[in-house]
């Protein structure tokens, strides 16, 4: 049964393949690029690869009985997310442009997880700079698959099979907040898929006006709305030098770190009013008070938006009080003078935005901001944005389910004998929510605690911050860490001060992490799926109890 679901996975992701190259065609380039990479060979044998097993895989499970349970679906959509991890390597050490298939599965992790850590430009592995143009599609098609997530994505394509879809809509779909979502699996991924596309034409629309090149914005606009964050440039954002382009990547993180439920009801109240009609006019629009019942009426929304700019309020004031403040430039960056306030206020909306909505992106260093500003980002790492949206982290209804619940506790404390139930915008949450998110918090915190841990092990010379860091990055899939540097050891290639670790190894903002062993690599591609299945539906295939009858 999972065979026949798999065959169908692996196929239909093998034959996607087979876009890169042509797009590099498309783009006046030789198939045999910069670096003898080619394209054709390294992404067919890898497409005619996944296609067999995809094959096999179907021939194995043509007979499965069309039944298809919770379980079935949990460690379905577990090998899924491994398996297209492990598949989606291939191209990348056919190509050439990494030194190893374990760099490969790095990064093809962190693509479909939509974490945006990247191995190139450390190690063996080419400069971003340096890559073909198949292989930066394909980095910004991962992107994209995994932002409207595999499973929910592919569900809209896949014909009648027989099988109960819910169990892999819910294994997938992750929040707790799902209202304005139709109860139709199918009519559900459809609508989300809709929502992904429109909003994906209007980023990318909006880069080509910009200034962006067609190619350019379309990998961008997809690590834009997927909060990937991979960019075809070194130097990701901050070579555009544009605060036009810099608007647009800080509202479309913004927007993709939203519940897409909220979208999805926007676009019913639109239809209800369009009637039989297929083109909306302007009395079709949605007006303030339907932003606001939608929007602002959601406590997770507000409670996201109010973080989110107390955090760039307060980074901003940070920055800025460090007067005089100068962040040399990187070579493909400029200088950053925090002396003023908008200055400050650009680089904090930017970097603030960029790591509560997991994205990645860069528009200065992260390494030149105040230890009060690290800390406070590295919070926000933790916390992610909305449920229900492509975003990573903990989750923001999560955050402010666990602060209701310690008021409830403190309040409890003071009055024993108290009966108040646990509320959330008036609604009674029921116990069972409220020990499953105290029970996915004490997960993340061991998750988070073991890894790094584990890191550390694994790279005994690395300093504990870059570690730390790393970790974070990858369980809350957010790509860029921070490192400890030693002020004053300055030279070409660190404008800011040498990396605190004898390994050189630099995982902030224009950093990689392809100067990791391969075992480091292999425990935070791992991470990374952990983190974007938010930890129950891969954890749970190793407990004996799931495979008991």
């Amino acid at each position: 049964m999972i065979a026949r679901l798999l065959g169908i996975f692996l196929t239909i992701f093998s034959t996607m393949m087979l876009i890169p190259p042509f797009v590099q065609l498309a783009m006046g380039d030789k198939i045999v690029g910069p670096g003898h990479a080619n394209a054709f060979l390294g992404f067919g044998l890898s497409a005619a690869a996944g296609g067999l097993l995809g094959l096999l895989l179907l021939f194995l499970g043509r007979t499965s009985p069309k039944e298809f349970f919770r379980r079935e679906g949990l460690l379905s959509v577990a090998l899924i997310w491994f398996l297209l991890a492990f598949l989606g390597d291939v191209p990348f050490y056919l190509t050439g442009v990494t030194g190893d298939l374990i760099d490969g599965f790095f990064e093809a992790s962190s693509g479909l997880t939509t974490t945006g850590s990247s191995i190139f430009g450390g190690g063996d592995n080419w400069p971003v700079d340096q890559l073909p143009d198949a292989i930066l599609f394909w980095r910004a098609l991962l992107h994209w698959i995994g932002g409207v997530g595999i499973v929910v994505m592919f569900l809209v394509f896949l014909p009648a099979l027989g099988i109960s879809k819910k169990t892999l809509f819910q294994a997938e779909v992750v929040g707790l907040s799902k209202e304005g979502i139709k109860p139709r699996v199918k009519d559900s991924a459809r609508a989300l898929v809709k929502i992904y596309i429109i909003l994906t034409a209007m980023i990318t629309l909006s880069y080509w006006v910009l200034g962006m090149g067609p190619f350019d914005a379309i990998c961008h606009a997809f690590a834009t709305i997927a909060t990937g964050g991979f960019s075809t440039k070194d130097g990701s954002i901050a070579e555009y030098q544009s605060i036009g382009i810099e608007i647009v990547v800080i509202l479309g993180m913004f927007l993709s770190g939203v519940n897409f439920g909220l979208y999805y009801e926007v676009g019913s109240r639109m239809r209800r009013r369009m009637g039989t009609r297929r083109i909306p006019g302007i009395k079709d629009l949605p007006r303030l008070r339907d932003l606001k019942e939608i929007f602002w009426e959601d406590p997770e929304w507000r409670f996201y938006t109010s973080i989110l700019l107390l955090a760039i309020l307060l980074i901003t004031l940070s920055l800025w009080l460090q007067v005089g403040t100068v962040v040399p430039s990187a070579g493909f960056d400029v200088r950053h003078d925090y002396s003023t306030v908008g200055a400050s206020l650009r680089d904090a909306a930017f970097q603030t935005t960029n790591l509560v909505s997991s994205t990645g992106f860069a528009n200065s260093n992260l390494n030149g901001f105040s230890f009060f500003s690290q800390v406070l980002l590295l919070m926000i790492m933790i916390s992610g944005a909305c449920s229900g949206s492509t975003s990573g982290g903990f989750k923001m209804v999560r955050v402010l389910i666990v602060f209701k619940s310690l008021g409830h506790s403190m309040r409890r404390f003071i009055r024993p004998r108290s009966m108040e139930p646990v509320l959330l915008e008036g609604r009674r949450l029921e116990l069972g929510m409220l020990e499953a998110v105290a029970a996915m918090f004490m997960l993340w915190i061991l998750v988070l605690a073991f890894a790094t841990l584990g890191i550390l092990v694994l790279q005994p010379d690395l300093d504990p911050l870059s570690g730390f860091s790393s970790v974070v990055a990858c369980l809350s899939n957010m790509g860029p860490g921070m490192t400890q540097l030693i002020p004053g050891s300055i030279d070409a290639a660190h404008a800011l001060g040498t990396p605190a670790n004898g390994l050189g190894i630099d995982v902030s903002s224009y950093g990689s992490y392809g100067a990791y062993n391969d075992p480091t690599k292999i425990l935070l591609s791992f991470v990374m799926i952990f983190g974007r299945l938010e930890i129950y539906t891969p954890l749970i295939i190793f407990l004996p109890s799931f495979w008991s009858d």
